[in-house]
């Protein structure tokens, strides 16, 4: 096997005449195993011990866009970094909030423009967070929570947006959530020398409880933005609560102006 793309099970090259035992393997383990790690399996059966990884020397021929994870545990933080551009691109962009915050777990976790680095090492005070032991991940953690408090994102210009995605609570507090909020966003300009101002706010999309809110241009709902290019992306509270809230990240795709190949 030759091996295309760096992540998922796309771009693999195989021969011919070992296809029909290939399908056997996968429909004998499918329910067992996602077919992107049965695969390791498969080559380990064949006596291939050593993966032949073009895409380490050369630029990947195809880009991996699932934002879920196949075993259903949330979102997929790997990108395809041998592609050219990044699935989540971040435009330059400033976070602000009114809320109050555990010490130290502070908006800067929340959003990095350019993309999320590939090997996180936040820090925060750990002693805050017993749960979280040796994990090099801190985020932005909220108590005391009001109706009308809010996170906002404002870029540095206005951004074509192609898809948002959204993710509260974590695995080592996964009942802090969002209980009433919503996600809303608007236009603006700036004037010259001036920073970007936000416009009036529009509701795109509501927050119940939710681990993650994911929008796409065309195939969620609703299937457009209320206006675009967009300037601000705010998450408003609605409803005070007694339990705190995680927001773990923000990723923003911008619309390609040349599309890769």
């Amino acid at each position: 096997m030759i091996d295309f793309s760096q992540l998922g099970f796309i771009g693999k090259y195989f021969q011919a005449n070992e296809l029909t035992r290939l399908a056997q393997f996968l429909l004998l383990f499918y329910d067992q195993m996602p077919c992107d790690i049965l695969i390791n399996q498969w080559m380990l059966s064949m006596t291939q011990g050593k993966k032949i990884e073009y895409f380490k020397s050369h630029t990947s021929l195809f880009q991996h866009v699932g934002v879920f994870r196949t075993l259903g545990d949330g979102y997929q933080i790997l990108q395809d970094t041998k592609f050219g551009k990044t699935l989540w691109d971040n435009p330059a962009g400033e976070v602000t909030k009114n809320l109050t915050i555990v010490p130290t777990y502070d908006v800067k976790f929340l959003y990095f423009p350019n993309g999320e680095p590939a090997k996180r090492k936040d820090v925060c005070d750990f002693s805050a967070s017993p749960k979280q032991k040796t994990a090099k991940r801190c985020w932005l953690w909220a108590t005391h929570v009001q109706a009308g408090q809010h996170v906002t994102l404002t870029f540095a210009s206005a951004v074509k947006v192609k898809a948002l995605l959204f993710e509260f609570g974590s695995d080592f507090y996964p009942k802090d959530l969002l209980g009433n909020g919503v996600i809303q966003i608007a236009g603006g300009q700036a004037a010259q020398g001036q920073a970007v101002f936000c416009s009036k706010f529009l509701d795109l999309m509501p927050v119940r409880r939710d681990r993650v809110i994911y929008w796409e241009e065309g195939v969620s709902a609703p299937p457009s933005l209320p206006v675009n290019p967009v300037s601000c992306i705010r998450i408003l509270v609605l409803q005070a609560q007694a339990e705190w809230i995680n927001f773990w990240s923000i990723q923003v795709r911008r619309e390609w102006e040349n599309k890769p190949r």
